[in-house]
């Protein structure tokens, strides 16, 4: 009898922790929460409303689910910087902390303005929501914009040229902040602003404009500058910058360099094409492949995309021009 008063305790006790530890999981703030459709803290790529590239930028170690750090607010992408390419990296901002504003903001004055930018310019127009042309402090940590690390073309699924909440994957707040004409859809200039044309990377860079960008004007690790600086001097010129020779680093397989070199060529196609029409780097349907050219023996298939893609953003801006 004391046993099975014992044996229905535990199933008493075991079934309220059960409810308890669901409920706290139901509590816990998660990022796309929205899109968990059964509440499990995984988000998978059915449960996601967006397109493959869309998941695979939010899928950091690309086991196919969206877990762990991949939903946790304020969570960052641990990748360091020697393992991308130096264009990508510094088109791409992926730290939101103070420390990180701080370090961007050179003339102190609590903001970040577009010459202390060194990110594309769609993702300074999407984070600048009040559209004074400057990032404050709160915009710049402003977690709840979940969509930072898409673009407007990885959100417009249906590629109708607008963005409704259904494709918006961030909080109604911004939303309701980019949509000026409160017609419940954004444009792409509502979404990204209408300045986001070429971007010098070596200006963007050299912040004082003295032509050499120093190591107290350098935001990545030390290793990728030293890689650039040929002439062991202590600053990069605008010659170190675009040898090409440094951005197809010497690790990388041949397959990537005969990437590069294909990707490269085509960049420089586009842009003098888009040229008459205006900058759309990321609309271009040749990145998403990214193997235009490939034959198997040349080698590994994603080395050979990834260099390819390094090369035709290159070269886009080679062809665009200034």
């Amino acid at each position: 009898m004391k046993s099975s008063i014992l044996l229905a305790l535990a199933v008493c006790l075991a079934a309220v922790s059960g409810v308890y530890a669901q409920s706290q999981r139901k509590d816990i703030a998660v990022r796309f929460q929205g899109m968990d459709v059964n509440n499990d803290g995984v988000i998978t790529r059915r449960e996601w409303r967006g397109n493959d590239r869309s998941f695979r930028n939010h899928d950091w170690n690309n086991d196919g689910v969206l877990s762990g750090d991949e939903v946790r607010p304020g969570a960052r992408r641990e990748t360091p910087w020697d393992d991308r390419d130096i264009e990508a990296s510094i088109a791409r901002e992926d730290d939101w902390t103070d420390e990180r504003f701080r370090e961007l903001d050179h003339n102190r004055d609590g903001r970040l303005s577009r010459s202390e930018w060194h990110a594309d310019t769609e993702l300074f127009s999407r984070i600048d929501r009040n559209r004074d042309n400057v990032i404050s402090a709160n915009e710049f940590k402003g977690g709840e914009d979940d969509d930072r690390e898409d673009r407007f073309a990885d959100l417009d699924t249906n590629r109708d040229g607008r963005l409704t909440r259904n494709e918006w994957h961030g909080s109604v707040a911004v939303f309701d902040a980019l949509d000026g004409n409160r017609d419940g859809v954004l444009t792409r200039a509502e979404a990204i602003g209408t300045g986001a044309d070429a971007t010098d990377e070596f200006r963007s860079v050299d912040v004082n404009n003295d032509g050499a960008i120093t190591r107290n004007e350098w935001h990545w690790n030390a290793a990728a500058f030293e890689r650039l600086d040929a002439n062991r001097d202590g600053r990069l010129s605008r010659q170190e910058w675009d040898n090409s020779s440094a951005t197809v680093l010497p690790q990388q397989t041949s397959a990537y360099r005969a990437g590069y070199e294909r990707g490269r060529q085509d960049g420089v196609q586009a842009g003098r094409e888009d040229k008459p029409r205006g900058w759309d780097l990321e609309g271009q349907r040749e990145l998403e492949q990214a193997d235009a050219g490939y034959q198997a023996s040349m080698g590994n298939r994603a080395d050979y995309q990834a260099g390819y893609r390094t090369g035709f953003r290159r070269g886009y801006r080679e062809g665009f021009g200034r």
